[in-house]
Order: structure tokens, then C-alpha cells, then sequence
């Protein structure tokens, strides 16, 4: 008999992650694994943890109270947040987070210098490479990032991302603020950055843009997972329908 190959290692893995400010737990008691590959959608009403736990997961700008984040089998707690992306695991922001006077370009070089040690012409190249995927007009790279439309910028966001050459990113409600057919680009930028190789956390609030690109869906609410599976399954739990509408609204 051939044996049974092992299963492979997931990308990430989170076991028990804890953060606390003060009497207020904010995540509570969160695991959960990500193959490489997948695209893990992560919803939850507002206050529910979620942006606190892309938080404590990269270090900026702090860790966990409690609990252990590996990426590879590799523990990245505790590493400092330059250490954290240079092993590939980076993140965007809900709000701008570019140098605003830096021009679109110089941003994504800073990047690639940065997070990925990438410097010179090499950091050039892999600055234009993902400044090219994220879809940014080349007459815009130019121009400095607070010029930019706020598509533009969340196009620039990414593209920075993908310059330090990440393997795990994690999105943080990048659909705030854009118009229905911006929706529509940011979901094709999206799966642009996984048929790039990069796994996605994603974080989002426009249902429609989660469900259209998530593999898996995990929800949290009150900073403990109330739900995980298959997106279909999730949205019909009636423990994620009480969350976000309450009990009144869920029994309706």
C-alpha cells in the first residue's frame, strides 16, 4: 500500500488569541487556520474584534494579551512588526495609510524597500509590477498619493501591499467609501492579488464583494467566533443573523 501523504501545514494559524484593554476583552479566545491559497472573508457587526484581531495577528500597532500566531509553523508573535512583514505577512488599512506628499510610485518603492528588502532597480521593478496588477494607470504614478481619487488610493494601498511581496494579506475593509462599479474593480483586483499566489484575509462590511470572493467566511461578534464555513451556510446561521439583526430582527 502507498501511504497516506500528510496533510500540509496551514499558512496561517491563530490558537487562542487574546487582547484585552482592561475589563474590555476585545478578542476572546480566537483560533482558526488558513490554508495557502484561500481567500477567508471575516464579518461581524461593528465593535465585533475584527480589526483588533488584524491588529494583534501583524503588530501594528500592538499584539496579543494572550495566545500564539504562527505563520508556516513559525511563531511571529512577539517578533516586532518589521519582522512580521519581512516573513510576508502584511496588511492594509480602513483609512489612508500612504505618505501623502510621496508620489504613487515612490510609495510602492518604499514598500518594496522596506518590507521585502527589495532595493535599487529590483525595488523599482517590483514597484511597477504592482503597481501594474493593482490596475493604476501609469500617468498616475506620478502624481502624489493625496491627488490620488479614493479608488485610486485604495488601487495604491494594495499595490504597496503587494511591493513587499506578501504572502498572507490581510484587507481591512478596502470597499469603504467606493461606488457600486468601483466594488465591481476591487473585486477583480482581488482575485488579481490571489491568482498572484497571495492568501487573503478579508475584512468587509459590502456583503455582496465577501461573499462574491471568500472561499470560507468566519464572523465574529463580541470578539468570539460565532460562525465558520462555507459562505452560503454562514449567512443562513441563525446564531449570524441574531448577531446582525438582533433577536427582534431575526425573528421577523
Amino acid at each position: 500500500m502507498v501511504p497516506a501523504a500528510a496533510p500540509s501545514s496551514p499558512l496561517l494559524e491563530a490558537r487562542h488569541l487574546v487582547r484585552r484593554f482592561g475589563a474590555l476583552v476585545a478578542v476572546n479566545d480566537v483560533s482558526f487556520t488558513v490554508p495557502s491559497g484561500e481567500v477567508l472573508g471575516i464579518a461581524g457587526p461593528n465593535g465585533s474584534g475584527k480589526s483588533t484581531l488584524f491588529n494583534v495577528i501583524t503588530g501594528i500597532p500592538f499584539g496579543p494579551s494572550s495566545g500564539e500566531v504562527l505563520l508556516d509553523g513559525r511563531p511571529m508573535t512577539g517578533q516586532g512588526a518589521e519582522r512580521i512583514a519581512r516573513s510576508g505577512l502584511l496588511r492594509t488599512f480602513q483609512k489612508d495609510a500612504e505618505f501623502g506628499t510621496l508620489t504613487a510610485f515612490e510609495n510602492a518603492y518604499a514598500s518594496a524597500c522596506f518590507n521585502a528588502g527589495r532595493k535599487g532597480e529590483e525595488g523599482r521593478d517590483a514597484a511597477a509590477r504592482a503597481l501594474k496588477d493593482a490596475g493604476l494607470p501609469e500617468a498616475r504614478w506620478s502624481l502624489p498619493s493625496h491627488a490620488l481619487t479614493v479608488f485610486e488610493r485604495k488601487q495604491l494601498m494594495i499595490a504597496s501591499a503587494l511591493a513587499g511581496a506578501p504572502r498572507l494579506l490581510l484587507l481591512d475593509e478596502p470597499a469603504a467609501g467606493l461606488t457600486q462599479p468601483e466594488v465591481a474593480g476591487l473585486d477583480a483586483l482581488i482575485r488579481t492579488v490571489r491568482d498572484r499566489g497571495v492568501t487573503i484575509l478579508l475584512i468587509e462590511h459590502v456583503l455582496s464583494l465577501l461573499l462574491a470572493v471568500s472561499d470560507r467566511l468566519m464572523v465574529l461578534d463580541q470578539g468570539r467566533i460565532i460562525a465558520e464555513g462555507l459562505p452560503s451556510e454562514v449567512v443562513r446561521n441563525p446564531a449570524v443573523v441574531t448577531a446582525y439583526l438582533g433577536s427582534r430582527g431575526a425573528a421577523a
